[in-house]
């Protein structure tokens, strides 16, 4: 993406509301900044296969521009976990961008822990919970199971209202389980054996980087946890893309105005 297409956001594109262009503003003249940004439903719009999501035109992009600006670090972050999300973000290993999955739990960059090395109890503990919820699977034949390193989910995405709630419900009992976290999401439930969030990894990313402060970009309540965990009292910037509560110090509409965040970060940032 040329400098010209990356300061329009390659055509014209709805205004932002003031106080995000002037919170971006001031992030971005910080002297080390983490850009961070949720996938699904924040920069990939959400499709009824998971596998079939793809980021909105230009976000990755516009993302590896900032990833080669002085003082920026450039993350994605996502209940997916790292091998998957690369496949569906493109973003490759020879690339400046961390990659974050299965909620905080794994990570593409060594000087981070991964959730993927559990021990013995862990391990066996993740064999019991994937056991059960291929249970509830049966008897919920339309719901879809996916698979990670440190946790199962269930997903209800497409489904009648009442087929998805039930399924869910029924996969919620085994969040009372001794060692099991329990994360609902939009038409997901996550399972998993070890406790971490997307704000632990986030916070943990600023401390390595020495970062001054973090934007992340999230629109679901999985990224409310990170949210908080990022207040503005400490110089963060945290938006929430869409409708709904929110301890996030922002707010935009959709994923097109995810895309102007971007492009504006980086043009405040060169500027």
């Amino acid at each position: 993406m040329t400098e010209t297409s990356l300061a329009t956001g390659g055509g014209a594109r709805r205004a932002l509301p003031a106080d995000v262009v002037a919170e971006i503003s001031r992030v971005a003249a910080l002297d080390r900044v983490i850009l961070a940004s949720d996938f699904d439903g924040t920069l990939a719009p959400f499709v009824e296969d998971p596998m079939d999501a793809t980021p909105v035109a230009g976000a990755m992009d516009v993302l590896r521009e900032a990833s080669r600006l002085d003082g920026v670090t450039v993350a994605l972050v996502s209940g997916r976990d790292v091998d998957t999300l690369r496949l569906l973000s493109g973003a490759t290993a020879e690339e400046a961008i961390a990659l974050v999955g299965s909620h905080g739990a794994q990570s593409s960059r060594d000087d981070m822990t991964s959730g993927a090395l559990l021990d013995d109890t862990a391990r066996a503990r993740l064999a019991d919970l994937d056991a059960a919820l291929v249970e509830v699977q049966r008897r919920h034949p339309q719901a879809r199971i996916e698979r990670k390193p440190a946790a199962v989910a269930l997903h209800t995405r497409g489904l009648p209202d009442d087929v998805a709630a039930a399924a869910l419900a029924d996969a919620a009992l085994l969040g009372d389980r001794d060692g099991v976290h329990a994360l609902a999401g939009k038409s997901v439930l996550e399972l998993g054996v070890v406790e971490t969030s997307k704000g632990i990894a986030l916070r943990a990313l600023a401390r390595l980087v020495d970062a001054d402060a973090v934007v992340y970009l999230g629109d679901d309540v999985t990224d409310e946890k990170a949210f908080a965990l990022l207040p503005a009292s400490e110089g963060h910037l945290t938006i929430k893309v869409g409708t709904g509560d929110t301890c996030a110090s922002c707010r935009v509409d959709d994923i097109d105005d995810v895309l102007t965040v971007l492009v504006e970060f980086v043009r405040h940032r060169r500027g």
